[in-house]
């Protein structure tokens, strides 16, 4: 028997029928269709570029919808904006953060409600409380500019919280937080359910999904896929509906190809690093393994030359390097794939040429002049070999979805054939499908030669991909082990000292 409008409305908190979007060259959402319960958890999956964030963009009015209906609490919505759309109860927490460096964790979280909130006190106040309701214990006085990645995230979850929201959608939420810090966020979520209010939740690990969500909706390339009860579906079968073809495993063969030393380092001193020595071989995956805050970002940053160190030396290939700078690290062989691609590695209102090239350019120059011939065709090369999918090559990178963007910075490396690949957390962000194909060119480098140190939040990752691991715990190398013999608890025990 069909449903009337008023029944449906009763059920539903939100009815997307048949949404359009496009983009010049690009097709985002094509006849889209999905409704979302009240009170329960909906988890959308689907490739890099498959239209989830374009259709929460349109949702919460950062976009205008080409055709179709929303329906929003039983109200039809033609045209919105941000602020209209937090008013009527439906809140988002983008990927991409929206934070203002410049003033303090306290302000971000209230910022326009200031009178709301009772003056400064209040707003600092209740923030605090917000914050802890999250399991979180940053100080609303500190500026937003001295937090980490993680706990900026857990800024803009107390931040939506702090909304009378019915309907909170969450892009990618945990995309950097700790194990400890993702059990506050499954709690809070949990909470909010049983308060009556429904969650969108969007992520590529799945595992997740299948913990959190009561509902599950694929999309590719711009179309629904699938809607079903997440009981009604299989990790095999989801992943299989997102990518369009079988994946075996999600991991490749682990490479085997690890030869003489190639980098070592020597007594590597920050003031928040102490005597920090080890030794990465040719060919070989070297994993970085520890808490958010334990050192992994400051040891590559300070070989880098990103960072001031004390006393540290570096050896290549046995002999010694100074290296004062990042122009000195590219200079002996290094490369960086840093932690925020956004901020630290793309410049994302140049074009997708001039993102992928610019570590070449000084190789393709004519007189003085560049030579347009020659980065045109190192950027169509590595748009080809690394399946990135953008309307052509001087498209702007801000367009990209995550996954396209990490390509780019790894394609502009993979020009200049580098000895030493370091990649900060590669795959944040980035679907399981785009996560294989980074997989498979990280064994190609090493197979082909070069070396990579890997620092990843997911442990499954670095235990599949890495030859040897090392954990760190207060800014100390704690532990060294092989990912073939060791056990979770084991790494645990040394990560957490």
């Amino acid at each position: 028997m069909d449903i009337d409008m008023s029944e449906k409305d009763s059920v539903f908190i939100l009815q997307v029928e048949n949404v359009c979007k496009s983009f010049p060259g690009v097709k985002a959402l094509d006849h889209v269709t999905i409704e979302v319960q009240r009170g329960v958890v909906h988890g959308i999956v689907g490739e890099n570029g498959a239209g989830k964030s374009t259709l929460m963009k349109i949702l919460s009015g950062v976009y205008t919808k080409d055709e179709g209906t929303v329906i929003f609490d039983g109200e039809v919505i033609e045209r919105t904006t941000p602020i209209q759309s937090l008013n009527r109860g439906l809140s988002i927490i983008y990927q991409e953060l929206n934070l203002v460096n410049t003033m303090s964790v306290g302000e971000n979280i209230f910022l326009g409600r200031f009178k709301e909130a009772k003056g400064m006190r209040g707003t600092h106040t209740k923030a605090q409380k917000l914050l802890e309701q999250i399991g979180c214990s940053i100080d609303t006085h500190t500026m937003v500019s001295e937090l980490s990645v993680s706990q900026k995230q857990m800024v803009e979850i107390a931040k939506a919280l702090s909304f009378n929201s019915k309907l909170i959608i969450m892009d990618e939420p945990s995309s950097s937080l700790t194990n400890d810090e993702l059990k506050g966020l499954y709690k809070i979520i949990g909470d909010l359910k049983q308060m009556g209010i429904s969650i969108i939740y969007i992520s590529h690990k799945l595992d997740e999904i299948f913990d959190l969500c009561d509902m599950v909706t694929i999309m590719r390339d711009g179309n629904v896929i699938d809607s079903k009860p997440i009981t009604e579906l299989s990790r095999e079968e989801m992943i299989t509906k997102m990518v369009g073809r079988t994946i075996e495993k999600e991991y490749p063969e682990r490479p085997y190809c690890v030869g003489a030393p190639l980098l070592e380092v020597r007594n590597l001193n920050t003031r928040k690093l102490h005597n920090i020595n080890f030794t990465l071989h040719k060919g070989e995956i070297l994993g970085l393994v520890g808490l958010v805050g334990a050192g992994r970002t400051e040891i590559i940053r300070a070989i880098f030359g990103a960072d001031k160190v004390k006393g540290q030396e570096v050896l290549i290939d046995g002999k010694s390097v100074k290296i004062k700078g990042p122009k000195d690290a590219i200079r002996v062989g290094m490369a960086l794939v840093p932690e925020d691609r956004k901020q630290q590695g793309l410049i994302l209102s140049q074009s997708v040429e001039t993102n992928i090239t610019m570590a070449a350019l000084k190789d393709h120059v004519k007189g003085i002049f560049l030579d347009k011939t020659s980065q045109k065709k190192i950027a169509e090369k590595h748009v080809a070999s690394l399946a990135i999918k953008t309307p052509g090559i001087k498209s702007r990178v801000v367009s990209l979805s995550g996954g396209n963007q990490q390509k780019c910075i790894v394609g502009r490396w993979l020009e200049i054939q580098p000895k030493i690949l370091i990649m900060d957390e590669p795959t944040r962000g980035i679907d399981v499908g785009a996560k294989y194909e980074i997989y498979l060119l990280m064994k190609k480098i090493v197979e082909d030669g070069g070396s990579i140190i890997l620092i990843s939040s997911e442990l499954a990752e670095v235990l599949s991909m890495s030859n040897r691991i090392l954990t760190i715990c207060g800014g100390r190398i704690s532990g060294e082990f092989n990912p073939e013999e060791v056990s979770v608890n084991s790494i645990m025990e040394r990560v957490l000292g």
